[in-house]
């Protein structure tokens, strides 16, 4: 009876041990923390072994485990994260975004490297540098503030396109302007007008847009836009609302004065009669050949063409981010009247970036640009 008893004790507990071991299924749905949608593709593993698994597009897995293991979650782009299984056979895990991974690397045009790593010459200004410049041009702005890029003005034209020549001039004959990049669209720059009044499509651009400025001044540039980045490259990235950001509204208002130093001291009407008259003397001359009233025709000049020249400058923002949608909207208006009559410019300005997130795989970015600048020589 005894050994009878024995005997199923032991297969009892076999029973039980092949019940133990045996593999159960855990089940679940991955999801991003920020916006709680799936990720699809996500690596899931059991910490020591070497079984794994890959969320589907809805962001849902399933894994065959054994005991009480240890699940390991990995993304790019997101925290690792390891969750203890312990008896559940359902884990929902919601990641994180690895944010500081993105301060870490620089997307070039023939893939990512790592900052430290980057052997490109690189400036940047930031917006924040050129925010509070009585400028208005942002091309104006860029003198002095990145190394190896020279900027300077033919004359005192207003909006007259200026000379910018980054690592000095490397042509005789050929263009020397190095190509600008605005959001990723290639512009024009100089005067394309070709003509006495100054054509500058970058004169048009609010500085109070920019939120940033690379200078590209190495000859890796032309791995990414060929042949035109010859002269180096700026490139020019506009202000964008940002996610979980309430909506923010900046005003600002820039008024100034210039005025012309240093005026010449001329001869008035009748001291120029007198000279005249005393030139005439002194090459043997007897008469007088310069008999102008001087009552009526004495007019300085300096006062008729020089002025008093006023600056206004006056921008409105808005910007902001909600769940899915990012906007940024400003309205923008620049008048300056140069000491010299007849030379100013008007500037009218209105931008709008929209972006959207459609799903977690798709957006939806629309901009709108509106510039009308008016020149006055």
């Amino acid at each position: 009876m005894n050994k009878k008893f024995l005997t199923s004790f032991v297969l009892l507990l076999l029973l039980v041990f092949r019940v133990a071991a045996q593999d159960r299924i855990i089940s679940g749905k991955i999801t991003s923390s920020e916006d709680g949608s799936a990720l699809p593709g996500v690596s899931v593993g059991v910490k020591g072994t070497t079984k794994g698994t890959v969320s589907g597009s809805d962001g849902s897995y399933k894994i065959s485990v054994g005991g009480t293991p240890t699940l390991v979650f990995t993304f790019v782009g997101y925290k690792k994260s390891e969750v203890s299984a312990g008896a559940r056979s359902e884990i929902n895990v919601s990641l994180s975004s690895e944010v500081s991974n993105l301060e870490e690397v620089v997307v070039i045009g023939y893939g990512v490297q790592k900052k430290s790593k980057l052997t490109s010459s690189i400036s940047s200004v930031s917006g924040k540098d050129i925010a509070n410049l009585a400028s208005p041009s942002f091309d104006q702005q860029l003198a002095g503030r990145a190394a190896g890029v020279q900027v300077t003005v033919g004359s005192g034209i207003v909006g007259q396109a200026p000379r910018i020549r980054i690592r000095g001039t490397n042509s005789i004959t050929s263009g020397g302007s190095p190509l600008f990049v605005i959001d990723g669209v290639p512009s024009l720059d100089g005067n394309q007008a070709g003509a006495n009044v100054p054509s500058n499509p970058l004169g048009d651009i609010n500085p109070n847009d920019i939120e940033s400025l690379d200078i590209l001044k190495d000859g890796a540039a032309t791995a990414i836009y060929g042949s035109r980045a010859a002269n180096g490259v700026v490139l020019i990235t506009t202000k964008k609302g940002k996610k979980g950001q309430p909506m923010k509204v900046n005003f600002d208002v820039q008024y100034g004065t210039t005025n012309p130093v240093n005026r010449l001291d001329l001869l008035n009407a009748s001291q120029f009669v007198t000279v005249a008259n005393e030139k005439v003397k002194n090459a043997g001359g007897t008469a007088d050949v310069a008999f102008l009233d001087a009552s009526n025709t004495d007019t300085d000049w300096q006062k008729v063409i020089l002025r008093q020249g006023i600056t206004q400058n006056y921008n409105v923002s808005f910007s902001g981010g909600l769940e899915k949608t990012n906007y940024y909207f400003s309205l923008g208006y620049n008048d300056q009247q140069g000491a010299v009559a007849a030379n100013g410019q008007k500037r009218y300005n209105f931008t709008s970036n929209l972006d959207h997130n459609l799903t977690s795989m798709f957006q939806l970015v629309r901009s709108y640009k509106l510039r009308v600048l008016k020149i006055q020589v």
